[in-house]
């Protein structure tokens, strides 16, 4: 599957699931990707596919609503030699609401070794792969969330870093950050 076709499916996906408007992505010539995406054998379709199964549809939902409001967010990051520790506020209630619910769906699949197939991300793959290997904290804030992960791991403090650098990216340009790495792939 080349990037537009990859592209196009992911739009069809979103579509499909509600999150964009489904006269766009027909607009757009994607009528019957979604069936193509769903019924192929690639890689990639066994990703989106996977990324959209009934199990990942609540966490796929809260990430989509982040990127919907991602200019209502506000995100510090320190870096630690053993990893990180982030701070993710927002002004705005729904919002705060979602970003506590994400990083609490996480970390609850992480707990359950309940893997979060997620193409967008390099890291988080390799995260649910190893949870052991790292440990996490969470903090709700009033106006958001405090994460702090750390590692022994040398390996694992870069895969912590790349993830927060991930996220920052996400945070400050919203759905083009993860189109982008789900292109490049």
């Amino acid at each position: 599957m080349n990037r537009r076709q990859l592209l196009k499916s992911i739009l069809s996906a979103l579509a499909v699931a509600g999150y964009v408007q489904a006269d766009r992505a027909s607009a757009s010539g994607m009528g019957g990707m979604m069936g193509n995406m769903m019924g192929g054998d690639s890689p990639d379709h066994e990703g989106m596919r996977a990324m959209m199964s009934p199990e990942n549809r609540g966490p796929m939902r809260t990430g989509m609503e982040l990127f919907q409001v991602h200019a209502e967010v506000h995100r510090k990051v320190t870096f630690l030699p053993n990893g990180i520790h982030a701070v993710t506020i927002s002004a705005e209630p729904h919002t705060v609401a979602l970003l506590q619910a994400h990083v609490t769906q996480m970390y609850q699949r992480l707990a359950e070794d309940q893997p979060f197939p997620y193409p967008a991300s390099r890291s988080v793959p390799v995260m649910f792969a190893h949870p052991t290997l790292y440990q996490r904290k969470l903090d709700y804030l009033k106006d958001g969330v405090a994460v702090t992960e750390t590692s022994s791991d040398p390996e694992m403090i870069q895969v912590i870093h790349a993830h927060a650098r991930e996220i920052t990216r996400f945070v400050k340009e919203g759905m083009p950050a993860m189109m982008r790495r789900m292109m490049s792939s």
